[in-house]
């Protein structure tokens, strides 16, 4: 294929991609109304725009979480997700096709930072597999687990995004630790998985999640 056809075919997925998001804008804004009102108190889109794309753009061993909205296009299905931004990633590039050259990840990248509403669309069946779209939990059962929360402590202590905090889980569950990160996502708040494994959470900027370390005298 030559250069030119590449170009077009870009061009026209990238028309494709905002078309669909757009005839979608209804049923996400329905969506969103029903569900973050519960966290009206805490945080807002700007903010949580804001996180997306720093969440987004960590590419640290320490990968952070972000929450978007995603249909299965083969069930109608819609729910919203937190998952680590590289899953989110790795379903963009199923559902596209597309490959991990630089080319095809810059493209991919483009996809999802230009996408303010964080509304996404899966028909590919490792894409959706990707986010564990099937497995997730409700937003019913999320605010669930919210409300077992004193959000206003986790807001006064982290809201900044610039006090860090090392937080280990008891429950050896991965959706129990993902769920607390989507809370704390929709608070304003944001949280990255800790390098060292297990169950454990960083609150704060990923920029500032690891100190510095001091120079070793020889």
């Amino acid at each position: 294929m030559n250069t030119k056809a590449k170009i077009l075919g870009v061009l026209i997925l990238v028309t494709f991609y905002s078309c669909e998001r757009k005839d979608s804008n209804h049923n996400t804004n329905k969506f969103e109304n029903i569900f973050l009102n519960v966290f009206d108190k805490y945080g807002n889109d700007s903010v949580r725009n804001k996180i997306f794309e720093i969440a987004y753009k960590n590419e640290s061993t320490a990968p952070s979480y972000l929450v978007f909205i995603a249909k299965n296009l083969n069930t109608g299905e819609i729910k919203e997700i937190c998952t680590e931004a590289p899953f989110l990633s790795g379903a963009m590039h199923h559902e596209f096709g597309m490959g991990h050259d630089l080319k095809s990840s810059q493209f991919i990248d483009s996809l999802v930072l230009a996408n303010h509403e964080r509304f996404f669309e899966f028909e590919n069946e490792k894409a959706l597999k990707s986010i564990s779209f099937t497995e997730y939990p409700t937003r019913k059962r999320i605010k669930e687990i919210a409300s077992t929360l004193d959000l206003d402590y986790y807001v006064k202590n982290f809201g900044s995004n610039e006090n860090v905090k090392f937080m280990e889980f008891d429950k050896d569950e991965y959706f129990h630790q993902l769920a607390f990160a989507h809370i704390m996502f929709n608070c304003g708040i944001i949280t990255s998985r800790s390098s060292m494994g297990g169950n454990n959470i960083w609150f704060g900027y990923p920029s500032i999640i690891a100190p510095e370390i001091p120079d070793i005298e020889e």
